[in-house]
């Protein structure tokens, strides 16, 4: 005897009939549930105020505890490199040019630049013997002895030449950071996606909220490229 078998999917508000599921994330928990049309419409009118009053969430502040670490692409992956090795060359903490980050070093210059706190960084400082008061805020060149000034400036060419092309953009705005005082603050989204690129290049840092300063690494780059730059 052949039978036929009916999937009735349950609203899981009221226990009515589902006609599609809703998907949503709160305080960094991804949710979903099953609704009628009437109270999934319902839903998207209650959360519509506070859609229209918000604002794109920065990766950052996206409650992660329990979640696995993003998987940067290639790409990304030697961008961040780029960077940790310009904040490693900008407070004179040692780092190879070429291989691993050290994890200790790594998590320190994500403390530093994603979150202002240099704890870590004063200890790796003080490790290396360096004095964590010279470092901070200072150029290389203005800190370091005469003899160490052109292994340190070439190790800045280095960093500036691996990172190739800007877009014309991200060139813009480096460049209008290079000649005024060094800080920029990003007044739309434009700004904010070049600022950030540039940040994850290596040739600025993220100070405050839309607030970006250029790093030495950056400086040479735009001298380096001066040439294309003005052409």
């Amino acid at each position: 005897m052949a039978q036929t078998v009916r999937v009735r999917i349950v609203d899981d508000l009221d226990g009515g009939e589902a006609q599609e599921k809703v998907s949503f994330t709160f305080d960094g928990k991804p949710r979903e549930i099953e609704l009628s049309h009437e109270n999934a419409a319902k839903f998207r009118q209650l959360m519509q105020p506070y859609m229209e009053s918000s604002r794109p969430a920065k990766a950052d502040n996206i409650a992660t505890k329990g979640a696995p670490a993003p998987v940067l692409t290639q790409a990304q992956q030697r961008e961040e490199g780029v960077a940790i090795r310009a904040w490693c060359a900008k407070h004179h903490l040692p780092v190879n040019s070429l291989g691993r980050i050290p994890a200790m070093t790594r998590k320190a210059w994500e403390q530093e630049t994603r979150h202002g706190d240099r704890s870590l960084l004063d200890q790796l400082l003080a490790k290396a013997g360096i004095d964590p008061s010279e470092s901070e805020d200072k150029e290389p060149d203005k800190v370091v002895p005469i003899k160490a000034r052109v292994s340190v400036e070439d190790h800045l060419e280095r960093l500036a030449r691996t990172i190739g092309k800007l877009s014309d953009p991200q060139e813009t705005r480096l460049r209008a950071a290079s000649e005024g005082s060094g800080t920029a603050t990003a007044k739309d989204a434009a700004d904010r996606s070049s600022y950030e690129a540039l940040v994850r290049r290596g040739c600025m840092r993220q100070d405050a909220e839309d607030t970006y300063t250029i790093t030495s690494v950056g400086r040479t780059w735009v001298r380096l490229n001066e040439a294309a730059l003005t052409a």
